[in-house]
């Protein structure tokens, strides 16, 4: 569940903070590099992955009660976030072996990414039919409480998971988007401390930890923890868009631009680090009367926009 900062600019410098939680294209509406930056492949292994699609559905044409080629074909196209596809496949690898836990979880999955928690809840809810004691479908029931705006019923979930496994970080990362939610702030930090206690190297929970100490306005030590996200992965976009935006706190213009500029060049799909970048550009050219900065900065809105409006 990564959270990332984003700051768009208006006009007369009015700016909202807008916190996200993800977001998701129909793969075949990206072109094969924002694809491959989106999904962190190289275009070469999006390639393979496409050998692999053709070969499973020959096979499926050759025999269509091949379960596990269903199953494999759904999570090469929730790879490719073909999310269509990869429900027809999953429910068709249910329907073949309806005891298949793994292809439910996969299906749940799918379906958030198309914003479909009803349908995942109630996926997740057949899971537990078959095993009352499966992590995933607690922890994944309580990620779609939590989307819906059900938080008292997503902590619930959240906590039944981790009577069932401790040494999850995820679980305390979802943990700590509830009790952010809440408003619960000390709490939420304390549940990110975990989740890094059990794996350091959870860039996910170094970047929420930033997030939580900049709305605490922590700058110094978000910013520590964006250093640490982007030191487990150097191309960790949303590190250090969030990392221009503690620039921008500090009046630090010149090193916000240069830092978001940098999360573009990782992610030139990433909506947050052109609205970042916008308002870097905008508060610049406030200081310095430059009307070349303030155009740059309506055009990273503009594109801000349109990649909000693709979602």
């Amino acid at each position: 569940m990564n959270k990332y900062i984003s700051i768009v600019c208006m006009a007369l410098t009015i700016a909202c903070i807008t916190l996200t939680t993800g977001y998701a294209h129909e793969g075949t509406e990206l072109s094969t590099e924002e694809l491959a930056s989106q999904i962190g492949k190289t275009e070469a292994e999006l390639k393979e992955i496409d050998k692999k699609i053709i070969a499973y559905n020959e096979t499926v044409i050759a025999n269509p009660d091949d379960a596990d080629a269903h199953f494999n074909l759904g999570t090469l196209y929730e790879l490719k976030m073909k999310f269509n596809d990869a429900i027809s496949e999953y429910q068709k690898t249910i329907q073949l072996k309806p005891d298949s836990i793994e292809a439910r979880i996969n299906l749940s999955l799918v379906y958030t990414e198309r914003n479909m928690y009803q349908e995942s809840v109630s996926t997740l809810k057949q899971v537990l039919e078959i095993d009352p004691d499966n992590v995933d479908a607690h922890k994944y029931i309580g990620r779609s409480y939590y989307k819906t705006g059900l938080l008292n019923e997503a902590l619930a979930e959240f906590k039944k998971a981790l009577e069932i496994e401790k040494k999850d970080p995820e679980i305390y990362c979802y943990l700590e988007s509830v009790y952010f939610s809440m408003g619960r702030l000390d709490d939420a930090a304390a549940e990110l401390k975990k989740a890094i206690e059990i794996d350091p190297q959870f860039k996910t929970a170094h970047l929420n930890l930033g997030f939580v100490y900049y709305e605490q306005g922590k700058l110094d030590e978000a910013m520590e923890e964006y250093e640490l996200a982007i030191g487990i992965d150097p191309k960790f976009a949303d590190a250090y868009s969030n990392m221009g935006l503690v620039y921008c706190e500090k009046k630090m213009f010149d090193e916000a631009i240069a830092i978001l500029k940098k999360a573009i060049e990782i992610n030139p799909t990433l909506p947050d680090a052109h609205s970042n970048l916008g308002f870097a550009y905008w508060n610049k050219g406030l200081k310095s009367k430059d009307e070349d900065l303030k155009k740059k900065a309506m055009r990273e809105v503009t594109i801000y926009k349109g990649l909000m409006g693709a979602q």
